[in-house]
């Protein structure tokens, strides 16, 4: 089994980079880490807010390696719903191309026909378009997992 765990992470901001220090109970090898609180960029400014020294993460670890981790004050344990509740206002869905070639073939398309002065008909590209829709299951373009998909997936995996 594992325990999911909220971790307090010192955060120094840097010219162009965020630099984190971590208790020392933490150990990066024995933790799965799902999420930053500023994985989603609408969080930054709650980060901003408390004085931009902090930051909290969501990560996974098991059993046996928790006493480790819950040692120090900046680690809690959450329950799975706090976790889920947590990670989804933390995380956001990205859109990732995951058949470029295909993409690139049908933007194009478009493009030529809008050099041309034309619309784009459907038939020029009928059967293609939903490779642009990410909730299509055809392959192009699709979201990335979710957090709950990613949080139940390591759970198991643990």
């Amino acid at each position: 089994m594992a325990k999911i765990l909220k971790i307090k992470a010192k955060r120094t901001q840097m010219a162009g980079s965020t630099h984190y220090d971590y208790p020392p109970e933490y150990d990066s090898q024995k933790i799965q880490v799902l999420a930053y609180e500023t994985f989603n960029p609408d969080n930054i400014q709650a980060v901003i807010d408390r004085g931009n020294k902090d930051e909290y993460l969501i990560g996974i670890v098991k059993d046996a390696d928790a006493p480790q981790f819950l040692a120090s004050v900046d680690v809690e344990e959450i329950d799975y719903a706090t976790a889920l509740n947590l990670g989804n206002r933390w995380t956001k869905r990205a859109l990732k191309i995951i058949d470029p070639e295909k993409v690139a073939r049908i933007c194009q398309k478009i493009g030529d026909k809008a050099n041309v002065n034309k619309k784009v008909s459907a038939v020029l590209i009928a059967g293609e378009l939903g490779a642009l829709d990410a909730d299509n299951p055809e392959p192009g373009i699709m979201k990335s997992k979710s957090f709950q998909e990613r949080l139940d997936r390591t759970l198991v995996a643990l």
